[in-house]
């Protein structure tokens, strides 16, 4: 709380009639000086009632996503897009609220603080302050707060005062288009087809490069032969394809940076999107997280976890021979190294800092290769 010009005058010249009416025994300065402090004083009495009856809520068209088995949910907005808030401030008290202010403090990443002017609110009264940000940051931001600032009457006394103690939003990578490989260049390699035969009824199956784990009673011994090396059966209707992301954040020195992280998640997630699109099942590992999505209707999930990802190392997980790999690192020879665990049929794609000649010329995640957006070429030869 401050003082107005007008407050500064007023206590003043109210402090210098009640001095005057006691050094030079003037009785009749004394009530004009008191009314003038009277009236400061009462002005600030009415906006602090006032302010501490002030209520506001913010509402979004931004979808609210959690991540699988989390509680937490967030507003999920895209980077380098525009974000409307909507604020809704309503006077619950009794008395009427002069004109004010409404102060939106954007956390970093979030973009520019903005104000918004409210009316002069009767008791019940609400009035809808429309303001608009755009998110320059991946990760989790939003407001820091809002802040209500008042003016009493006559305008003798402000006052600013918080309302709203932040308003989190989830800002991910920019959403790109992907070019995914067709089904018949990622499907695990079928050597042999056949039948199996259970009592009176038979089940498809087809025949893949055993990996560790499998049951060695569903070892195919013809096609083992036929292509030397040991082959297991894989019956169809148990068979969903699913692509595996990898994104492996620690380099050396100090990358990856904040732009190299964002353009490794960028990259990652226009893949997953596309898979999830095809109705794969994508299973994404990443710095402490290790979730399955599944499905279009997962899509907003996994734009949700690109905000929430800190840089860090991964460790690959058990694998079940998935139908595609990607794997998006700082550093070539661990992307190298992840990409030697899986077997030779298993379609592989490294995306790396190395590929990337000159980062001082990019900017958003926007502006990656398009080579990073298609799996065409570039795959691991193993």
């Amino acid at each position: 709380m401050r003082l107005s010009t007008s407050g500064i005058i007023f206590v003043i010249t109210g402090a210098a009639l009640i001095v005057a009416a006691y050094r030079f025994a003037l009785p009749g300065l004394l009530p004009a000086g008191v009314l003038l402090l009277a009236l400061v004083l009462l002005s600030a009495l009415l906006i602090l009632w006032g302010t501490r009856r002030v209520s506001i809520t913010l509402e979004t068209t931004l979808p609210e996503v959690a991540l699988p088995h989390s509680s937490d949910r967030y507003p999920l907005a895209p980077e380098g897009k525009e974000v409307e808030l909507e604020a809704l401030v309503v006077n619950t008290g009794p008395l009427a609220i002069p004109a004010s202010t409404i102060d939106f403090v954007a956390a970093d990443g979030f973009g520019e603080s903005t104000t918004g002017e409210v009316p002069a609110l009767r008791r019940g009264q609400g009035q809808t302050v429309l303001t608009s940000f755009i998110p320059n940051r991946r990760g989790l931001s939003g407001l820091e707060s809002v802040l209500i600032t008042v003016a009493g009457p006559f305008g003798l006394v402000t006052t600013k005062k918080k309302v709203l103690d932040g308003f989190p939003v989830a800002v991910a990578v920019p959403t790109l288009a992907a070019r995914i490989p067709k089904d018949s260049a990622i499907r695990p390699a079928r050597l042999d087809e056949g039948k199996i035969r259970s009592g009176h009824t038979t089940r498809d199956f087809h025949t893949r490069e055993y990996v560790p784990g499998d049951d060695l009673r569903h070892v195919h011994w013809p096609t083992t032969a036929k292509s030397g090396e040991l082959m297991v059966r894989h019956e169809a209707e148990e068979e969903t394809l699913h692509a595996l992301l990898v994104v492996d954040l620690e380099g050396p020195d100090d990358h990856p940076d904040e732009l190299e992280t964002e353009f490794l998640l960028a990259a990652a997630t226009a893949a997953g999107i596309a898979f999830l699109r095809a109705d794969y099942e994508v299973f994404a590992v990443m710095p402490g997280h290790q979730i399955r999505f599944k499905g279009a209707r997962d899509v907003d999930r996994l734009r949700l976890l690109t905000a929430l990802v800190e840089p860090g190392p991964v460790q690959l997980p058990t694998h079940d021979n998935p139908n595609h790999v990607l794997i998006c690192a700082a550093d070539q020879s661990r992307a190298e190294e992840m990409a030697a665990h899986f077997t030779k049929r298993t379609p592989v794609t490294i995306r790396s800092l190395s590929e990337l000649d000159d980062m001082t010329l990019l900017g958003l995640s926007e502006d990656l290769p398009e080579s990073w957006t298609a799996f065409d070429s570039k795959r691991v030869r193993r």
